[in-house]
């Protein structure tokens, strides 16, 4: 049996390509960036500052990785100071665009910047999604996997 592109199954005559966890989260991530008009960029990236995978080729995925690892932990300090609950979102609204930070769990996030007329309702909404079906991806393997090979991060 061989696994498609987007998960599905097929039979061993199957015209199908056998894919990675790792191509199915860049088809994941590619395909949020390409149906959401005003995304610029996405990627996953750890809160220690290592850029994951990214959508695209032409991701900033290091610099993404950087800042939200500062953004994360200034957030989340914030966080426990108020006694606020788990960090769920960062949000930094600049004029020509957004950083939009969405926790996968507390060592991975999505980093994503959007354009001034990107619909942030939407953007979140496809981002949360995301999260949701990505889940069963992102396994402890998998990151392991991503942090030991430099080359495969982030698709640079």
């Amino acid at each position: 049996m061989t696994t498609g592109i987007h998960g599905a199954h097929g039979s061993a005559g199957s015209s199908q390509v056998e894919s990675t966890p790792l191509q199915r989260l860049r088809w994941l991530l590619s395909d949020v960036l390409v149906t959401t008009p005003g995304m610029r960029s996405l990627a996953l990236v750890s809160t220690d500052g290592l850029p994951l995978v990214a959508a695209d080729e032409d991701s900033p995925a290091e610099e993404l990785a950087t800042m939200a690892a500062g953004l994360t932990a200034l957030s989340g300090g914030l966080s426990k100071l108020l006694e606020l609950g788990v960090l769920r979102r960062t949000v930094v609204t600049l004029q020509e665009g957004t950083l939009v930070l969405m926790s996968v769990d507390e060592t991975t996030c999505l980093a994503a910047y959007t354009s001034a007329g990107c619909d942030l309702s939407l953007a979140g909404y496809q981002l949360a999604r995301l999260v949701e079906r990505a889940g069963h991806v992102l396994t402890t393997q998998l990151r392991r996997e991503l942090r030991a090979q430099p080359g495969q991060e982030a698709n640079r």
